[in-house]
């Protein structure tokens, strides 16, 4: 009976333990409370960023263009292009190994003389970021580049400290898209928003469940009902043998006739 009693109350809370343990592994459907806490830290303010460039400077950045782009893209000048470039843009490497053809940026054959069509992404007193449309000259394969940039205030010059790639201009498709970059090729939605997903359990999870509680409330009610029904069969077999007669006992030897013994 202790044995019984031991695996009728244990079974159970182990089970219900199992099952605790499942209901905190599985994540919370409910989205996340957008309240911020009680005791969390005051939010950061971010600093706006800036898209104006005084009339002077962005003259200066143009005549640095001018000469920049031809020189460097379209390899026109390397002693050029090495003279107007920043500390990061020559970060690593050598004027002798812009001429032998290692560059930080690639070659493009631009067309026209004027660079002054880039427009503004962010500013400051001694910087500016930049994106530049550049097409190439007439009879190239290529089509129109995207460059992303920034030039650099030293004392009275402006330097171009950064220049790469973000797009290329293909021919129009059927849904109007004609720009190709990075952004292109990154993981999403074809609306350009995070897909959310809700957490739900699957079938098997289900099963699971439905298998637990089995085994938490069948399992001891089963067991009782075994029990019980062994502990009858066992008394009744008890109670017929009790009232069974014992056999007689065998009767002593009789002692032969004269009584005591020959000598």
């Amino acid at each position: 009976m202790r044995r019984r009693l031991g695996w009728t109350v244990g079974l159970p809370a182990v089970v219900g333990a199992v099952i605790a343990a499942i209901v905190l592994l599985i994540p919370n459907p409910q989205p996340p409370n957008p309240n911020p806490a009680k005791n969390a830290r005051p939010a950061q303010i971010v600093k706006p960023v800036n898209e104006h460039v005084p009339a002077a400077e962005r003259r200066a950045i143009n005549a640095t263009l001018d000469r920049f782009i031809p020189a460097a893209l379209a390899r026109e000048s390397m002693a050029t292009a090495w003279q107007l470039a920043g500390p990061e843009l020559k970060g690593g490497s050598s004027l002798k190994e812009w001429e032998s053809g290692t560059s930080p940026f690639p070659y493009y054959p631009t067309a026209g003389k004027t660079f002054h069509g880039w427009t503004t992404i962010d500013a400051g007193p001694k910087f500016v970021v930049f994106n530049l449309l550049v097409h190439p000259r007439a009879g190239e394969k290529t089509s129109a580049w995207v460059f992303s940039g920034e030039v650099i205030k030293r004392g009275s010059r402006w330097l171009v400290n950064r220049l790469y790639t973000v797009a290329t201009m293909q021919k129009p498709t059927k849904t109007g898209q004609r720009e190709v970059g990075p952004a292109d090729y990154a993981a999403g939605s074809p609306q350009g928003e995070i897909p959310r997903s809700s957490a739900t359990l699957s079938e098997n999870w289900l099963l699971v469940g439905g298998g637990v509680v089995l085994l938490v409330f069948v399992f001891p009610a089963v067991f009782l009902i075994v029990s019980t029904v062994r502990n009858r069969r066992r008394r009744r077999l008890y109670e017929r043998s009790r009232n069974r007669s014992l056999p007689p006992l065998p009767r002593p030897p009789r002692e032969p006739a004269g009584g005591g013994r020959q000598g």
